[in-house]
C-alpha cells in the first residue's frame, strides 16, 4: 500500500522541525548544557538538513525549504568563528621534533593485540593513554623496549592515565584538576635537550550537568596550567569535547595553544566507523608558533576511539 502524499508531508514535516528544534538548540551552545550537546553534531544535522532538502522540494513546500535553510546556516558559524586571538602558527622551526601520540584503551577492551601492533608500527616519542586498566598496564609491559619510561595511574574505571615516553621523565604529576577524584597526568621531560610538558586529559562525558561543569573545570585549570608554565606544554588526550563547541574555543583561547588538527574539517575519533554517531574528541593542542609536522587519525585498534598522532617542531 502506497504512503499518501498528506501522511508523506506529515513525515516530513515532523522531521523537519525536529531538525529546526536541534539547530536552534546549537545557536544556544554559548549558555551550556544542555544545549552544547547539539552543537556537537553539527556535521550530522547539516547532512540531515541535505537529506530532507530533496524531500521539501520535491513535495513543494516553500515553507520546508525556508526552515531548512535555516537550519543549515546555524551549523556554520565555528567554521567562519574568526581566530585573531589564537598565536601564530609557527614558520621558522628549527628546534627538536616531538612526536606524540593519544590513545584511549578502552577499559572494557580485552585483546590487547591491535593497539600493540600499532604502537609497534607507528613509534612516537611520547604516548599518552587513556582508560589505563591494571589488565592494560601488564599488557603494555611488552612495549617497554620502545618506551622505557612509563607513568601509569590505573583505575577500573574509564578514567585511569598514563605516558609512556622513549625520553626520560623529569617530574610526573598527577592531578585533579575538577576535583572530582578524576587524574589528569603531567609529565616533564628532555627532548633532544629541550624541556617539555606534557599535560595528558580524560575529562568526564558531559551527559548532566554536573559532568559538564567537571568537565569545563579540568580544561579550564589546564589551560591555566598551560599557559603560565615557562615550559613549551603540548596538552592531549579525550576532552570529551569537539572542535564545533563554544567551550573548544574557550580552551584554545585561554591556554594560548592552537589545535593541532585545525586544518581538518571531518576528523572523528570516537566511533569513526558510524558516522551518525562519529564525534571528534580527542585532540592535541600545541604551543604558541610551533610547526604541526604531522597531524593524523590512526586506524580501528579494536577500541571506541581510533589514536591520533601529532608531530611538532619546536621554533
Amino acid at each position: 500500500m502506497r504512503m499518501s502524499k498528506t501522511v508523506l508531508r506529515r513525515l516530513v514535516g515532523a522531521a523537519v522541525l525536529g531538525l529546526c528544534a536541534a539547530s536552534l538548540a546549537v545557536s544556544l551552545a554559548p549558555l551550556g548544557w544542555p544545549f552544547e550537546l547539539f552543537a556537537h553534531f553539527r556535521w550530522q544535522l547539516a547532512a540531515a538538513t541535505l537529506v530532507l532538502a530533496p524531500a521539501a522540494l520535491a513535495l513543494r513546500v516553500p515553507r520546508m525549504l525556508a526552515v531548512l535553510a535555516l537550519a543549515g546556516a546555524l551549523q556554520l558559524p565555528p567554521f567562519a568563528w574568526p581566530q585573531s586571538g589564537l598565536p601564530r602558527v609557527g614558520r621558522d622551526c628549527r628546534g627538536p621534533e616531538l612526536r606524540l601520540a593519544s590513545v584511549n584503551l578502552w577499559y572494557r577492551h580485552r585483546d590487547s593485540t591491535r593497539v600493540l601492533a600499532w604502537l609497534e608500527a607507528h613509534p612516537a616519542d611520547v604516548v599518552v593513554l587513556q582508560e589505563v586498566t591494571s589488565a592494560w598496564a601488564g599488557a603494555l609491559a611488552v612495549t617497554a623496549r620502545l618506551y622505557p619510561h612509563r607513568a601509569l595511574r590505573v583505575r577500573e574505571d574509564p578514567y585511569g592515565i598514563g605516558v609512556l615516553s622513549r625520553w626520560p621523565l623529569e617530574r610526573v604529576e598527577y592531578v585533579d584538576f575538577a576535583q572530582d577524584g578524576l587524574p589528569s597526568l603531567i609529565a616533564t621531560l628532555d627532548v633532544d635537550g629541550r624541556r617539555v610538558q606534557v599535560i595528558a586529559l580524560h575529562t568526564p562525558w558531559p551527559v548532566l550537568k554536573r559532568l559538564q561543569l567537571a568537565r569545563d573545570r579540568a580544561l579550564q585549570r589546564a589551560a591555566e596550567r598551560a599557559r603560565d608554565s615557562s615550559l613549551p606544554t603540548v596538552l592531549a588526550g579525550d576532552f570529551n569535547l569537539t572542535p564545533y563547541a563554544p567551550t573548544f574555543h574557550r580552551l584554545e583561547r585561554d591556554s594560548r595553544m592552537r589545535d593541532a588538527f585545525a586544518r581538518r574539517l571531518w576528523r572523528p575519533t570516537w566511533q569513526a566507523g558510524f558516522w551518525p554517531l562519529a564525534l571528534p574528541i580527542d585532540h592535541v593542542l600545541v604551543p604558541p608558533g610551533a610547526c604541526v609536522q604531522e597531524a593524523t587519525i590512526g586506524e580501528d585498534v579494536g577500541s571506541d576511539h581510533r589514536p591520533v598522532v601529532v608531530a611538532v617542531r619546536w621554533p
